[in-house]
């Protein structure tokens, strides 16, 4: 399970990257769904202290570029996937599924990896729908996932497939 916690980070770092070089996104949405995840990955593993550590440095950065009119650049996409699946990975104190429902709670970035983002917003903010569904897709993984068990590959198979769809939607619309 940790090596596919490992491969879900590895393309929620490369999808993140993508999501925030698309300008329909805006980095403000990019960020607001990393807290969303790294909540999601609090409310999913049995150790919560990796998570409030990454939730306080992911709020930080988010609230400095908010004050200094800065933005996150594509490069920080890849850091806060990396700084949520570190949460997620050792946050689950040895129990499989709460690994990977943790590396799950990175929602539609890895899956933006798979099918590359191409202008999303096409004249309309993409950030707000996507924020939405990525919430959703989070709360599931933590949930359905994360906090069970014996959830098994099937429900990890639901909600990767579930992402994987609204990836490809998102990029259909746009």
């Amino acid at each position: 399970m940790v090596a596919a916690g490992l491969v879900v980070t590895g393309l929620a770092g490369v999808g993140g990257v993508r999501l925030l070089a698309d300008p329909a996104v805006g980095w403000q949405w990019t960020a607001a769904g990393s807290l969303v995840s790294i909540a999601g990955v609090w409310a999913g593993v049995p150790e919560t202290a990796p998570a409030l550590l990454a939730g306080g440095a992911l709020s930080g950065l988010a609230v400095v570029a908010v004050a200094t009119r800065g933005r996150w650049a594509p490069a920080a996409g890849l850091a806060a996937a990396g700084v949520i699946g570190w949460a997620a990975l050792s946050g689950a104190a040895g129990r499989p599924w709460a690994a990977l429902g943790g590396a799950l709670c990175t929602g539609l970035a890895p899956w933006f990896a798979v099918v590359p983002p191409v202008r999303l917003g096409r004249g309309r903010p993409a950030g707000p729908p996507l924020l939405a569904a990525h919430t959703a897709l989070v709360a599931v993984a933590a949930r359905w996932i994360g906090v069970t068990p014996d959830a098994g590959w099937g429900r990890a198979a639901v909600v990767a497939a579930a992402g994987l769809a609204v990836a490809v939607i998102a990029r259909r619309r746009a």
